[in-house]
């Protein structure tokens, strides 16, 4: 049986979120293991210090900016700001770098750790594919997905997370992970590799001359060329202005070395049916233009649907989104969408199955390969 005390603390639906302090907006989350083993995600900092005021040793869980998770008792957790909660993996440093190509963010499920490497197409501009470095954890259903571009170059991208039962070794990890992201609107205008202007891919709080507060609830406001630090009620930190001195040279600005990259090959991983129209025939056929030497078979039930599509050969060597083209002299409506694999050459154990002249991708990591620290960190690809 569940913890009573701690079900007193934490709303496991969700709703009607209990508050107990004045930190309602608080963005972090963590989660903890109930006494019966089951793990309660989403829990707010004030339920977290209600847990632990009847039990001062309970362990909580946090995944911070780097998609670490970090083991941590309350006093940790109460230490957590927004600086935990921002990435600076290698190639997504806090500064402000080269612009290049977008990033996805995951969000909600209830879940955990999911990341992945945007693939945009060097021909069009559009987002084609992600490759997925994480494919994260304990999600209740899939999270959705959202692309951060800092620069502001492309637009018009949606997509829809796909996933599958965890996969992992790790009897303390379960529920649902990331398998891959369709993208059901590709957009344009994005770039594939940074194009020699400076501002994205970095978080800047405050200019030189200024300085900025941190409130109690971990948020951050600025206070634009103070003197004298403002009067702050408690709870509140000053961090004042980095003024140099007039001996002090001003710094050289320098451009930010590009990000790493890897090469990939692509693949068709599946076709949603987004809708299976109506009207369809046996004998009715789909292809994949180009098709890479893909080859594919529709599932049509007895009331002219198409109901799912088989993949017999993924083809190889995509560049763009291909078009799914129903061959049919009846059927109407249907909408299916491909999802492309994307896979590192480097994650290949023998490249010779790779056919000669295979277009190949060059990705920029925007995640980075982060090496593992403990035995609760990301899982490594």
């Amino acid at each position: 049986m569940a913890d009573q005390y701690r079900d007193s603390c934490v709303d496991r639906q969700n709703k009607n979120r209990k508050v107990f302090k004045k930190n309602s907006n608080d963005f972090i989350r963590v989660s903890f293991y109930d006494k019966d083993g089951t793990r309660v995600n989403d829990v707010t900092r004030s339920e977290a210090n209600c847990i632990a005021s009847s039990n001062p040793k309970q362990l909580f869980y946090y995944q911070d900016g780097n998609g670490y998770q970090q083991e941590l008792l309350i006093d940790q957790v109460n230490k957590l700001d927004l600086l935990d909660a921002l990435p600076d993996a290698p190639g997504c440093p806090s500064a402000p770098q080269l612009c290049g190509p977008p990033r996805v963010q995951f969000f909600g499920g209830m879940g955990m750790g999911a990341m992945a490497n945007s693939v945009v197409s060097p021909n069009s501009g559009s987002i084609i594919g992600f490759d997925i470095v994480n494919p994260g954890f304990n999600y209740l259903r899939p999270p959705f997905a959202n692309i951060v571009d800092e620069c502001g170059n492309g637009a018009g991208a949606s997509l829809r997370v796909r996933t599958q039962p965890y996969s992992g070794g790790d009897s303390r990890k379960g529920g649902l992970e990331v398998r891959n992201v369709a993208v059901t609107a590709p957009g344009d205008g994005y770039l594939s590799a940074p194009n020699g202007s400076l501002g994205g891919n970095g978080r800047v709080w405050k200019e030189a001359n200024e300085g900025y507060v941190k409130t109690d609830d971990g948020r951050f406001y600025v206070v634009p060329n103070p003197l004298e630090p403002p009067e702050l009620p408690p709870g509140q930190t000053y961090y004042p202005p980095d003024i140099p001195t007039p001996t002090t040279p001003p710094p050289t600005p320098t451009t930010p070395p590009p990000p790493p990259t890897y090469p990939v090959i692509i693949e068709i991983d599946e076709i949603i049916v987004d809708d299976g129209g109506f009207g369809y025939e046996p004998g009715d056929t789909i292809e994949v233009v180009p098709g890479n030497g893909s080859e594919v078979e529709p599932v049509i039930d007895d009331n002219g649907k198409i109901v799912d599509v088989i993949i017999i050969k993924p083809g190889i060597g995509f560049v763009d989104l291909p078009e799914v083209v129903i061959n049919s002299s009846r059927g109407y409506n249907a909408r299916l969408l491909p999802v492309l694999k994307v896979t590192a050459i480097s994650d290949i154990p023998d490249i010779s199955v790779i056919p000669p002249g295979t277009p190949v991708i060059s990705v920029v990591d925007c995640v980075g390969k982060i090496p593992p620290k403990t035995e609760f960190d990301i899982v490594p690809r």
